[in-house]
């Protein structure tokens, strides 16, 4: 190597190594004691990568936002009644309204005179991976279970499920070994690269605005994605997983597909990649399409979604959403 060529080495090591420890102090100093998750009551969990906190109130922008002793943001446990579990992301937990405002708040106003009670255990950001086992970790504290409710958002839950990490956030991942599923990533450390890197404004802004950034941080802390094929076998034996899970405890799997405000104008890939999915001969559990609701009364658009948010439902949309449900579940 010439001179000229390691001077010119040497300097674009240490613009990398410069711009590298710009961006690590200002996550270290500026954040290490507050690394912002995916809600305002989420905490660091090493084995699901993020998990809800328990006996949490805050008074936020949204209205109160609260969780009951185990986390879920929902009443605590009554074993006298029978149970209704709601798993899912954020758009099944309820984000960007109050805690009253929310699809399973509404549910459970519903399902209250029939003594039933339904428990909110979605936590933004969520992959179907992540939801069952946070399933796992918490279903048997319910003696009287009957129905369990999976919300699939059409338009990400594919990528967040087959991919190790979700918004910047190191998270666990399961892969096919031989047909069958494996756990990896875990246990995780809080802060490992990636979680550090997403702490960081300068890389978020950088990294929306250029491709080749976003290369680069992938590189730097390693990412593992799922192809098609393999996402497609996975989700399916996670799905048979919260099926026999439900049918251990005696209760029905119900799955309940959620669409962007942006698919009632152009069908994203994802949407319809879950719509083939569910319609294959091979996937016959219970299914509620919210799209149906939401497109025969195309007028409430607006109303249905936050405004600005293609992904989230207003208190409207939400109220809507809960009424669906209990139409189409047999109680």
């Amino acid at each position: 190597m010439s001179r000229y060529s390691w001077c010119r080495y040497l300097i674009f090591v240490m613009c990398i190594s410069l711009i590298c420890a710009i961006v690590l102090c200002e996550a270290v100093y500026l954040r290490i004691y507050r690394l912002k998750w995916h809600d305002p009551i989420a905490q660091f969990d090493a084995e699901l990568g993020w998990s809800p906190i328990p006996n949490e109130h805050i008074e936020h922008k949204w209205g109160d936002i609260t969780s009951n002793s185990f986390g879920f943001r929902s009443e605590e446990i009554d074993q006298k009644k029978n149970h209704v579990i709601i798993l899912g992301d954020s758009v099944a937990w309820g984000f960007g309204v109050g805690d009253t405002e929310t699809m399973p708040y509404y549910l459970n106003q519903k399902l209250k005179p029939l003594n039933y009670q339904v428990h909110n255990l979605a936590v933004a950001a969520y992959g179907i991976g992540q939801s069952s086992l946070f399933l796992q970790r918490h279903v048997d504290k319910f003696e009287n279970l009957k129905y369990i409710i999976l919300v699939v958002y059409t338009n990400n839950d594919f990528w967040e499920t087959t991919r190790d990490i979700a918004w910047g956030k190191r998270k666990p991942l399961y892969v096919l070994k031989e047909g069958k599923l494996v756990l990896t990533n875990v246990p995780i450390s809080k802060y490992n690269i990636r979680n550090m890197l997403s702490a960081s404004k300068i890389l978020e802004s950088l990294s929306r605005k250029y491709g080749k950034v976003s290369s680069f941080l992938d590189l730097l802390a390693g990412r593992k994605i799922l192809d098609k094929k393999d996402g497609e076998k996975a989700i399916s034996l996670l799905l048979k997983r919260i099926h026999d899970i439900a049918s251990e405890h005696q209760a029905r799997l119900v799955v309940v597909t959620a669409p962007s405000k942006k698919d009632f104008t152009s069908k994203s890939d994802d949407f319809m990649w879950f719509q083939n999915f569910f319609h294959s001969k091979n996937h016959h559990y219970p299914r509620i399409d919210f799209y149906d609701t939401i497109a025969s009364q195309p007028e409430d658009l607006d109303k249905i979604y936050k405004k600005g948010d293609p992904a989230h439902f207003s208190p409207y949309g939400n109220k809507l959403f809960a009424e669906t449900l209990f139409k189409h579940i047999d109680m």
